[in-house]
């Protein structure tokens, strides 16, 4: 039985807004205690620890989800795939924790933040639990958002009552591995063991090809921070840290909808062609709805935003933010018409020498720029980089896949986008104070964009109404 894509879009979207907040919540709580410097100290550690997690995860997140789609509605195929890969999962997992440990250990430049590093590790060791791959594929986004607003609360509510110094930084980076208990706990409805004709060999090949894409991918993501970290000073990842998470969190935003579709599209395009074609059209629309305001209005607000949620000593990060605001548009699009698209049609073998022409592009130009620009140059190469290896795939998936740009959908984005932007304008030669001043640039920059759209008879608009009308009027 298939889950309703609406439903599961809400619930997709209640999800992102939970995952916004939390991050917001903690970044405007713990800037103020730790500063530049100890965020600094703290993504550091963090971004050596997503090297082994990556390590760790092994691939599976997103061939999992695929390979569960298929079998979704086959009991044993399902509890045989479940197996398997928990087995994977297990032996990728060990390694990573060996390898992490001994890294640490023979690191003596480590060894006064040897608690710190520990913390942080839990993380790796928590993926023995990670099955989140078996919830996606099956579809499962309402037990999905049920269980993330409730970690995510406990997870809150700790913060506030611990992290009271500085010297607490060690606790504010300790990942909760909640998320994975409860998933494990409630596997028991949807999956079981099996151990008769387990066959682990077969997902050896494809999974080491997409870990080998994952990681050649997280190098250009992550190396940034690492040679930061080299080249620059614990401030300038601060800065660079704060700037990302941010741009991340209105990312996942405007990918809120379409993060859902990755199960649908790899089912649709093995069994009804014509309803994959009109799901990523329908992708398409809702990224251009979100996208263009997004982008745009962050570079507006970029140094109110700043201050509002960091306070004054990022003041730095005003610059950064701004230049990392294109990504919002390059990785929206390239989520859908790349990760998703590639995935889903069993393309991944393009990826690699996408990220490796990126990867070697990212280390060469943060190379040159970060001793001169700092966190600015670094953002630069991650743009640069990020625009490379999705050119590459987009090219390619457009030869392979003969989908259309809905063009109408692209100028309405463009148009209302443009509205906004001088309505937003407006309103800041007002010179108001900051908060009051952002919260009515927000205000009118969405009634702007809204109403133009609605002018202009977008029909995403009208369909978001009509599904709201049709629930209204069934529960009536």
């Amino acid at each position: 039985m298939q889950k309703s894509l609406t439903k599961n879009s809400i619930y997709n979207v209640i999800y992102t807004i939970a995952n916004i907040l939390f991050p917001f919540a903690t970044s405007i709580y713990v800037s103020r205690i730790l500063l530049p410097a100890g965020v600094g100290k703290v993504a550091s550690a963090q971004n050596i620890v997503s090297y082994f997690v990556t390590l760790a995860a092994l691939g599976l997140p997103s061939y999992g989800v695929r390979e569960f789609a298929k079998v979704r509605e086959k009991k044993h195929e399902r509890n045989k795939l479940f197996t398997e890969l928990l087995l994977v999962n297990i032996i990728s997992t060990t390694l990573a924790v060996v390898g992490f440990i001994s890294l640490v250990a023979a690191n003596e430049g480590f060894s006064g933040q040897r608690a710190l590093f520990a913390a942080c590790g839990l993380s790796i060791v928590f993926n023995y639990l990670n099955i989140d791959w078996v919830y996606q594929g099956l579809e499962e986004y309402g037990y999905i958002t049920g269980r993330s607003l409730l970690i995510k609360g406990i997870s809150l509510l700790t913060l506030f009552l611990f992290v009271k110094t500085r010297e607490d930084y060690v606790i504010s980076s300790l990942a909760t591995g909640g998320n994975y208990v409860f998933n494990v706990l409630n596997a028991r409805k949807y999956v079981a063991l099996v151990f008769s004709r387990i066959e682990i060999k077969r997902h050896v090949k494809p999974v080491l090809l997409i870990a080998c894409i994952i990681f050649l991918s997280s190098i250009y993501n992550k190396i940034d921070v690492t040679m930061l970290n080299i080249l620059a000073t614990d401030e300038s990842v601060g800065y660079y840290t704060y700037a990302q998470k941010t741009i991340t969190m209105v990312l996942t935003m405007a990918n809120a909808i379409t993060a859902a579709l990755l199960p649908r599209l790899s089912y649709y395009y093995d069994n009804d062609r014509q309803g994959f074609y009109k799901l990523l059209d329908k992708g398409f629309q809702v990224l251009c709805f979100m996208t263009f305001p997004l982008t745009v209005g962050m570079v507006l607000v970029a140094s109110q935003a700043v201050e509002f949620l960091y306070g004054e000593a990022f003041e730095p990060a005003v610059l950064t933010m701004r230049l990392m605001c294109p990504l919002i548009l390059i990785k929206g699009f390239g989520d859908l018409f790349c990760y998703q698209l590639v995935y889903s049609t069993k393309s991944e073998k393009i990826i690699l020498p996408a990220s490796a022409s990126a990867s070697v592009i990212n280390i060469i130009t943060n190379a040159v720029l970060i001793p001169t620009l700092l966190q600015n140059g670094a953002v630069i190469a991650s743009v640069f980089s990020e625009l490379v290896t999705n050119a590459v795939q987009f090219i390619y998936m457009k030869k392979k896949v003969k989908f259309s740009i809905n063009m109408k959908a692209l100028t309405k984005g463009l148009i209302s986008t443009a509205v906004m932007t001088l309505s937003v304008y407006i309103i800041m030669q007002f010179k108001l104070p900051n908060t009051i001043g952002l919260i009515l640039e927000i205000l009118c920059g969405v009634i702007a964009y809204t109403t133009v759209n609605l002018v202009m008879k977008n029909t995403l608009i009208f369909e978001i109404v009509n599904k709201v009308k049709e629930k209204i009027s069934h529960k009536a």
